[in-house]
C-alpha cells in the first residue's frame, strides 16, 4: 500500500468513525442481517451506547418505517463518539470527509462515569471510572430505552467504610463508590456523566 503525505503529514490512522444511522432504513432494505459495531479498543461504555442507539434505531423502524427520525439516535452516539462522523463510500464514492487531521475531542461534554456492580435500594455499588462528586449530573444509559434516565448525584457514601464522602476519583482498578440510583438498575448498566 502506498503512503500519501499531505500538509497534513500521513493519516493512514487517522479516520473519522463510521456512522450510518441516518442511512439505517436503506440498510434495513437492502436485506442487511447484521451489523458489526468497531469495538477493539473501545470502553463498556461506548460499546453499550453505540448498540444500545442502533438496537433501538432498528426496532423503532421495523415498527415505524414511515416516521423513522434518525436524529434522536444520532444525538445518542454524538455523546460517546471519539472522533468526526463520516459515511465513508456508502453515498458518494468521491468522499473525501473520511480523515481526521486534528485530533480534536468530540465528546467534551460526557464521560464514562462508572457502572453499576450491585443494586441496592438505598445505596448502589458502582464501579467508577472517572472522578464524581456530589451534585454531578449522570445519566443511566438503560438497555432498549434510547432516552437515558438522568439524575443529580444526592450522596456518595465510600464503599468499605459506608462513610459519607462528597467526592471518589479512580485511583485503583476496580475503584468502587456508593450512591442512590433513582431507578432500579442490572449489574453492568452504565452510568455516563455530564461535565
Amino acid at each position: 500500500m502506498p503512503i500519501e503525505t499531505d500538509e497534513h503529514g500521513t493519516s493512514i490512522f487517522s479516520s473519522k468513525d463510521l456512522c450510518l444511522i441516518k442511512e439505517l432504513p436503506e440498510i434495513i432494505e437492502m436485506g442487511i442481517d447484521s451489523l458489526k459495531i468497531e469495538g477493539r479498543l473501545k470502553t463498556e461504555y461506548y460499546i453499550a451506547s453505540v448498540i444500545n442507539s442502533y438496537r433501538n434505531a432498528i426496532d423503532d423502524y421495523e415498527k415505524n418505517p414511515e416516521n423513522y427520525d434518525y436524529t434522536k439516535y444520532l444525538n445518542e452516539l454524538e455523546k460517546v463518539k471519539t472522533r468526526g462522523l463520516t459515511t465513508f463510500y456508502f453515498n458518494d464514492r468521491n468522499n473525501k470527509d473520511i480523515q481526521e487531521y486534528a485530533g480534536r475531542q468530540y465528546n467534551e461534554n460526557y464521560e464514562f462515569g462508572g457502572k453499576v456492580v450491585e443494586y441496592q435500594k438505598e445505596k448502589s455499588t458502582i464501579e467508577i471510572r472517572n472522578k464524581l462528586q456530589v451534585g454531578d449530573i449522570l445519566e443511566i444509559i438503560v438497555p432498549n430505552q434510547i432516552e437515558p434516565y438522568e439524575f443529580k448525584i444526592e450522596q456518595l457514601w465510600n464503599e468499605e467504610t459506608e462513610e459519607e464522602i462528597s467526592e471518589v476519583s479512580p485511583g485503583v482498578k476496580g475503584q468502587k463508590v456508593k450512591m442512590k440510583l433513582p431507578i432500579e438498575c442490572k449489574k453492568d448498566w452504565i452510568l455516563r456523566r455530564k461535565k
